[in-house]
């Protein structure tokens, strides 16, 4: 047995050193034990009515943009104060074209015109069977429906259509069989629904163009004429009173052209073929002296393109074909202010005998064609503000030299055409609604 003194007192040290030890360590667990309890109990509450307590009222939309159908989802959450309301919108693409009402006849080279009953006027063109139409009739936009109305005068084809100021359609020359160039003019009356035969032209001719001067004179340009050949002549029709007088001839015959009012009353014509050769050429006829001067020519030389107004006043020129098995995809822009072409972006496809028509958001919808390897069902859109060209929805129909047609609820209706082995009597709408 140790009696060292000194043994004992760390003896005893140590003992109370260990049992505060102890001491602390139950007080540790059970604080923690409480912190436990705590926390398993408290922090579910701590979440539901502190943390992701919704706003009152809270509307979280989750939207995918798209050309689209929607359907909504709702699912509501409510506590004693609150209500939480999480609506999903899930939309699809759907085609921006839509079927409507087939006309009572297939036709291809026709016209088409808008009346100011907002109605569209169609007129001649050929059938399937290579007959020549007399026909024509009116689609109804809000029943989507044709009804026949008197025919005209002459079947025509290649033929020009203009609604007047007085909201009369002028309709000027065309072809009646391989062989018949009209120079007979002829005006529908909408009130009536009733033809008449106007002053004749002093030439007839086909594949030429009809433009309404500021004046309210009409300006025809160009076109074939059979043993005619291919002119360069223009000539003035007066509606006050029913006739024509011969005004300056241009410096290249054309057919195949276009032509354009510009905002300063000017007339662009641009490409077209002579007979020999496709051209770049353009000129301005200025109403003022009867006279024509030529401009700055395009980039390239164009047939059976387009050309179209855009909302700054420029003129937009899109495809067409530089010889006879050459087709385009270019595009350029004319500038009014300084007479001069340029490039600007270039369309998916190529293609000639297409149609171009300027959106309420001024954007151009471009339509079907020949692409050279096949006729287009594809249609795309050209945003002036970037000098670009997007793809859209297709047409449920290939088709060329059809009509498209600019309504007044801002849908576009194509009509007719030609697709690969048949003449279409079929017709769509294309809704602009979601490319505003």
């Amino acid at each position: 047995m140790h009696n060292n003194p000194v043994y004992s007192g760390h003896d005893t040290g140590n003992n109370e050193r260990y049992k505060w030890l102890s001491r602390r360590r139950i007080r540790i667990i059970g604080a923690s034990f409480i912190i436990f309890i705590i926390l398993a109990v408290g922090l579910p509450l701590l979440l539901k009515f502190v943390i992701l307590v919704p706003k009152q009222s809270e509307i979280i939309v989750i939207t995918t943009i798209a050309s689209t159908t929607s359907s909504k989802i709702t699912t509501t959450t409510s506590s004693s104060t609150t209500t939480t309301t999480i609506t999903t919108t899930i939309t699809t693409k759907q085609s921006q074209w839509s079927i409507t009402g087939s006309m009572n006849n297939e036709r291809t080279t026709h016209t088409a015109s808008i009346l100011a009953s907002g109605k569209v006027l169609v007129t001649g063109g050929y059938d399937a069977s290579g007959g020549y139409l007399n026909s024509a009739e009116l689609y109804h936009p809000p029943t989507g429906t044709w009804i026949s109305t008197s025919s005209m005068n002459h079947a025509r084809e290649g033929h020009t259509a203009l609604v007047l100021a007085d909201g009369k359609v002028l309709v000027t020359g065309g072809s009646s069989s391989s062989n018949d160039y009209l120079d007979s003019a002829e005006l529908y009356d909408p009130s009536t629904e009733a033809w008449s035969i106007t002053g004749g032209m002093n030439d007839g001719r086909s594949e030429h163009t009809a433009t309404l001067l500021t004046n309210g004179k009409v300006l025809v340009t160009g076109g074939y004429g059979g043993i005619g050949g291919y002119y360069s002549s223009a000539e003035l029709y007066d509606p006050s009173t029913g006739t024509w007088t011969t005004t300056g001839s241009m410096n290249y015959a054309r057919n195949g052209h276009t032509a354009s009012i510009l905002t300063n009353g000017k007339v662009l014509v641009t490409g077209g073929y002579t007979g020999s050769d496709f051209v770049n050429s353009d000129e301005l006829y200025d109403p003022s002296s009867g006279t024509w001067a030529t401009t700055s020519g395009m980039n390239d030389a164009r047939f059976l393109h387009t050309a179209s107004v855009l909302i700054d006043g420029k003129i937009l020129v899109t495809g067409g074909s530089n010889t006879f098995n050459d087709y385009l995809n270019s595009t350029e822009l004319y500038d009014p202010s300084t007479e001069t072409w340029l490039i600007t972006g270039s369309m998916n496809n190529t293609r000639k005998q297409h149609t171009a028509s300027i959106l309420t958001n001024g954007k151009v919808l471009v339509t079907g064609g020949d692409g050279g390897s096949g006729y287009l069902n594809s249609a795309e859109l050209y945003d002036p503000s970037t000098g670009t060209w997007e793809t859209t929805s297709s047409m449920v129909y290939a088709r060329l030299a059809h009509t498209a047609s600019i309504l007044t609820n801002g849908k576009i209706l194509v009509t007719g055409g030609y697709s690969d082995t048949d003449v279409l009597n079929s017709t769509e709408l294309y809704d602009t609604l979601s490319t505003d």
